[in-house]
Formats: structure tokens, C-alpha cells, sequence
């Protein structure tokens, strides 16, 4: 009896030691070796001459994080177009905050100012092809302008997206613009169709998009910003120009993974985030975005190594990368200047990415 007790005994203890060492190897195994980062690091140096950073967060605790070039933890970055992707979670904040109509509010509803039909006025020459673009104008919705599906007949990166960020009035530019396509028919990336929406934004809160943000978004998430670059009638950018510190970044990324909190606190519902984040516009090539599936609300979708990703993406390298079934952040800056090769650093640092989730 005794023999058996000792056996029983014996067995469990050589049990619960296998088991100990077999999760902590499985645990050994998921972390990456010094010698990874470090390659890792000197590739980034080596590839990539505008590069300003590079970080990664898993399970909202930073596993590596390094900066390049004389930059530093404050080291304020212009993030571009990701700009995008933090007004896409103000309009969901404002929706949840019941200041947001429906998403199917046609834009000239909130923005009534710039509805000047030209049927009011006569000699004009091809009036009636004038009057057909009046009428499609007043189809355009606050949904078409978040998944880019507007219709403008505009080109960005063009003399045209040009001639609207040097005009007296970019918002008025936009919809003076013919139609090349009917609203929501196709996909067109389009920086003024958000500059549009940011102003209607701005309308429906009562309050300059900066401060809307630093107060319902970043100050929760202890971040204050200071730079977001306005247009001639000092109004906040809705497409571009924030600038941003690379922890910050990472902060917001955190906050998109943990479904709209922070802590106990919801800062945007989770609803917005499945919402904005889900396909929208059907999009599975893009020549930045290796392995894209798809555009939401100003975030972008794609594939690394079968995980699905929520990108918010910036000319010049600026990333915030989100692959929640990894619990996983990954957030890029560049500098942009002379050294940065504009797209290119891009489709590189999706590759970086897919080296991190393999």
C-alpha cells in the first residue's frame, strides 16, 4: 500500500515536471532570440536610409523597440495618411456620442454652403451637363467618402491633388470637381474626399478636429497632440499631416487591438472598430500593400503569413500595423526628405512586417 502511495506519488510529480518544462519551452519557443533583433535591426539600418523607427507590442508590452538616424522617443514624426485611419475612429467616437447622422447622409446635407446649383442661372455654357453634376454631387455621402468611393474625377499625387491643397478653399475644390464614376461604383484614393469629410466632422462636433481629438481620444490614452497641419481657412486636415511620437502611435495601435479600450474605460465602441475595420470596398491588389483584402473606413486590410492585419499607412514608410489574432503592434516612422524614396520604403517595411509574423 505504502509502495503504491510512493509510486502515485512519484508518477505525479515526474507529470507535473514534464508539463512545467514542456510550456516552458512552448513559451521559449514564441519569443525571439537577441540574434534575430539584432539582424533584424541591422537589415532595417541597411535597407531602408530614411528609417526613423521601428517597434513592436505584443499583448500591449513592447518587445522591441528601436530607433535610427538620431531619433528618440520624442522624436515627433509627420505619420501622413495615417491621419486617416485616427479620423476614421474620431467619426466613430462622434457616432457613438450620437453627434454623427446616418452614414448615408448625403455630404451637401451637413455642408449646405456648397450646395450652389448652377440651374438657378441661365447662358451658362453646357448647362445641362452642369446641372446632371449638380444633381450626382447631391448623391455623395458621408459612407462614399469613407471608403473612397466619391466619384471625383481626381488623381492623387497629381497636379490636380496639387492645385486642391494650394486652393483658397480644398473642400470647395473637391466638390466642384466633374464626376468621373457614380458614388460608391468604384474605389478611388482620394485625400480630398477625406478633407471633405473632415470638415464635415468638424461641423458635427462643434469643435477644430485637433481638439476634438486630444480631448476624446488622446487624453485618455495620456497622449496630447500638438501638430496637425491646417488648410487656408484653419481648418485641421482631415487626409494628412499629424504629427505624431512612435509610443504614441503604438497607443493607438493598442487601442484598435483591444477593441476600442483602454483599460476599464471604452473609448470607441467595439462596434466602430469591427465596423471600420471590416471589408468595405473590395480591394486584393494594391501596389504598396502586399496582399491587400480589402478597405474599410481609412484603414486598409492585408494578409501577413495568413494573419489578417488593419493597416493605417503613410507616404514616405509611416505605419500602424494591427494583427489581433497575434495580439500584435507593430508601428514604423520615416523621415521624409531626401533620403526617403517614398513608396518604396513602404512596400519594404510590409516585408519587415512579414519577417515579425512568420
Amino acid at each position: 500500500m505504502k509502495y503504491k502511495l510512493i509510486t502515485r506519488i512519484s508518477s505525479i510529480l515526474i507529470l507535473t515536471f514534464f508539463s512545467l518544462s514542456i510550456k516552458s519551452q512552448a513559451k521559449k519557443n514564441t519569443e525571439f532570440p537577441k540574434v534575430f533583433f539584432e539582424q533584424f535591426t541591422k537589415k532595417l539600418n541597411d535597407s531602408i536610409p530614411s528609417i526613423g523607427s521601428f517597434i513592436i507590442s505584443k499583448n500591449n508590452k513592447i518587445i522591441y523597440e528601436q530607433y535610427f538616424h538620431q531619433a528618440n522617443k520624442e522624436t515627433l514624426f509627420n505619420v501622413k495618411s495615417v491621419t486617416k485611419s485616427v479620423v476614421s475612429i474620431l467619426t466613430g467616437i462622434a457616432k457613438d456620442q450620437n453627434k454623427l447622422p446616418d452614414l448615408n447622409m448625403p455630404i451637401l446635407k451637413i455642408l449646405p454652403e456648397y450646395d450652389n446649383s448652377r440651374s438657378n442661372f441661365k447662358n451658362i455654357s453646357n448647362i445641362e451637363g452642369k446641372i446632371t453634376n449638380d444633381s450626382i454631387r447631391r448623391t455623395v455621402t458621408l459612407r462614399h467618402l469613407m471608403t473612397m468611393t466619391g466619384g471625383f474625377d481626381y488623381l492623387e499625387n497629381s497636379q490636380l491633388s496639387r492645385a486642391m491643397s494650394f486652393s483658397s478653399d480644398p473642400v470647395k475644390f473637391m466638390l466642384d470637381l466633374p464626376f468621373e464614376e457614380y458614388p460608391g461604383d468604384k474605389f478611388n484614393y482620394s485625400s480630398g474626399e477625406t478633407y471633405i469629410l473632415g470638415v464635415a466632422l468638424s461641423k458635427l462636433v462643434k469643435n477644430n478636429l485637433k481638439d476634438y481629438a486630444n480631448e476624446n481620444l488622446f487624453k485618455p490614452l495620456s497622449i496630447k497632440i500638438e501638430k496637425w497641419d491646417t488648410d487656408v481657412l484653419n481648418r485641421n486636415l482631415g487626409g494628412s499631416e499629424l504629427s505624431m511620437r512612435p509610443l504614441e502611435m503604438i497607443k493607438f495601435g493598442n487601442l484598435i487591438l483591444d477593441s476600442g479600450k483602454i483599460g476599464n474605460k471604452q473609448i470607441v465602441s467595439q462596434k466602430w472598430i469591427e465596423e471600420s475595420t471590416a471589408e468595405k470596398i473590395k480591394l486584393d491588389s494594391w501596389d504598396v500593400l502586399p496582399n491587400a483584402n480589402g478597405y474599410g473606413y481609412y484603414w486598409w486590410r492585408r494578409k501577413t503569413n495568413g494573419h489578417q492585419a488593419f493597416v493605417a499607412v503613410g507616404y514616405g514608410g509611416q505605419i500602424v500595423c494591427i494583427i489581433p489574432d497575434l495580439k500584435m503592434v507593430i508601428v514604423a516612422t520615416c523621415f521624409l526628405g531626401e533620403k526617403n524614396r517614398g513608396r518604396m520604403e513602404l512596400k519594404k517595411l510590409h516585408g519587415f512586417i512579414d519577417e515579425i509574423t512568420k
